[in-house]
């Protein structure tokens, strides 16, 4: 009789773990809690995922920029870094699938936030954010190269993942060797939160390699 209830047994624990990984799949956020809370630290009252209409209070003289989506001025948190250190981001950037972002005038009710974009042109605080992305997700980023389509100087990109890939943050700054350079125009730095697993160029809407940068690209 004992051993008649062992195939049970085992059969009702499948049963519970295939229930419990069911129920993870059906009540999980569709953005992880990660980057949802990247978004909410530096664009207060913006989501990835709903329409824009729903989110244009959290973004200040918003307008449309054809190929890229809708740009303004992000609602400020203070602080917004977790050692109580605050960062003025200028911009952020409502980013669009590639289909909408083609349309000459999208209608904000309808279409979608693909990913965030958000933009500083404070000095040297891509460390800190970094810092920050890293204590967030408790891993090392990857690290790559972006590209202008221009001659323009090329750009470090650090990403931190989910681990099951289910969205991210990727970080891009300038690149340099060494002390920074004195800055002829402003240094742009910027947070780009998306869903889904990294894809390079698709997720960065550039000409992303996993290749580090080097002087050689700058020639």
């Amino acid at each position: 009789m004992r051993l008649l209830s062992i195939p049970a047994l085992l059969i009702g624990i499948a049963f519970s773990i295939l229930f419990f990984k069911l129920y993870g799949l059906v009540t999980r956020p569709p953005v992880p809690l990660p980057v949802a809370a990247v978004v909410a630290q530096f664009a207060p009252n913006v989501q990835i995922g709903a329409k824009v209409s729903e989110v244009k209070r959290g973004v200040a003289a918003m307008t449309y920029v054809q190929h890229l989506g809708f740009v303004g001025v992000p609602d400020s948190r203070s602080p917004n870094l977790p050692d109580g250190y605050t960062i003025n981001f200028s911009q952020v950037r409502l980013l669009l699938d590639e289909r909408a972002r083609q349309l000459p005038h999208p209608d904000p009710a309808k279409v979608r936030v693909d990913a965030v974009e958000i933009v500083t042109a404070n000095q040297g605080v891509s460390s800190e954010i970094a810092t920050a992305l890293t204590m967030t997700f408790r891993r090392n980023p990857r690290t790559g190269c972006l590209k202008p389509s221009d001659d323009g100087q090329p750009r470090q990109v650090q990403v931190w993942t989910t681990p099951n890939e289910r969205g991210g943050i990727a970080l891009i700054s300038d690149f340099f060797v060494g002390a920074p350079p004195k800055q002829s125009a402003p240094s742009i730095t910027s947070v780009i939160a998306f869903v889904g697993k990294f894809e390079g160029r698709r997720t960065l809407r550039g000409n992303y390699t996993d290749a580090l940068c080097t002087f050689s690209q700058t020639s």
